[in-house]
């Protein structure tokens, strides 16, 4: 005789379930975690902030934002990194599904491109796809609004030969 949950019990998971979509949907920091010359450490970031924001602009390493930081919330979901509370993936800038070192990332419509297949493998490296390429910092840095922030370029890089203290993240700030 196959197992039935009580129905309240039933309601209470799926209630459950929804809301851990709803907490991944809403994003997290993705956060470089050696701190380089920032001790707020670098976030993936969005250029520009509130009414400036800039969604078609390259995609930047800047200094993590712990408050009112919606520029700079991000998920994984469906095999791609989407930016929360915008119905945009990251993208890699490319031709035909090939990209090169030092492209571009960029925020663009969600799609089958195969330059928005990214994950966050065991060792935390946001890969783009089978390229043999991930996300990495830039190797310079300059102030932003002020030297309260700092911000990097964002770019693929090649996994295997990047330094591994530009290339490897973190889902949150802690």
């Amino acid at each position: 005789m196959p197992f039935k949950l009580p129905l309240s019990v039933g309601l209470l998971l799926f209630a459950s379930l929804a809301c851990a979509q709803d907490d991944a949907s809403s994003g997290d920091f993705v956060r470089l975690v050696d701190a380089l010359d920032e001790p707020e450490f670098y976030c993936l970031d969005l250029a520009g902030w509130g009414d400036h924001l800039q969604l078609d602009d390259p995609l930047q390493s800047h200094t993590c934002k712990n408050r009112g930081a919606g520029d700079q919330k991000f998920y994984f979901a469906e095999g791609r990194l989407k930016v929360a509370g915008f119905e945009r993936c990251v993208q890699v800038a490319g031709s035909s599904g090939v990209t090169l070192a030092g492209s571009a990332v960029i925020a663009r419509a969600c799609s089958d491109n195969a330059l928005q297949e990214l994950s966050l493998d065991d060792e935390g490296h946001i890969r783009i796809g089978d390229t043999g390429f991930c996300l990495g910092a830039g190797t310079d840095s300059t102030e932003a609004s002020g030297p309260s922030h700092m911000w990097r370029t964002l770019t693929a890089v090649n996994c295997d030969s990047a330094p591994t203290n530009m290339v490897t993240w973190q889902i949150g700030v802690d």
